[in-house]
């Protein structure tokens, strides 16, 4: 699973329903040559476009109730949990730590009260 955030909005991407390949290095976190980037309103854009047929979840900040983040460890992966107000939990293993350190990040920027960390 890849995940975007906007200002308002966490857009999922289930890389194994044909989104991995579409988009090339934007899937794989890189866009520009570089890993998980701030992106500018225009990039943005055109990056939303892009995903807007590949989506598994749309779920904007007012539809989200908490966001929980586990850190991985030496020997086992870490996970991001977004639960909604209503319906079913989303949960994404995070096998880096970079991967954490910029998942913190955007969560933090993206809405801090609904975040949690362990």
């Amino acid at each position: 699973m890849w995940l975007y955030f906007t200002t308002n909005r966490v857009i999922g991407i289930d890389l194994g329903s044909g989104g991995g390949g579409a988009l090339g290095g934007t899937m794989a976190g890189f866009i520009d040559g570089q890993l998980m980037p701030t992106v500018s309103p225009e990039e943005s854009d055109k990056v939303i476009g892009q995903l807007e047929g590949m989506k598994e979840f749309d779920i904007t900040r007012d539809q989200i109730s908490r966001i929980e983040i586990k850190k991985p460890g030496l020997l086992g992966s870490g996970h991001i949990t977004i639960t909604p107000t209503n319906g079913k939990s989303v949960k994404i293993i995070l096998r880096h730590r970079i991967a954490y350190d910029r998942i913190m990040q955007l969560t933090r920027a993206f809405s801090p009260g609904l975040v949690s960390s362990s």
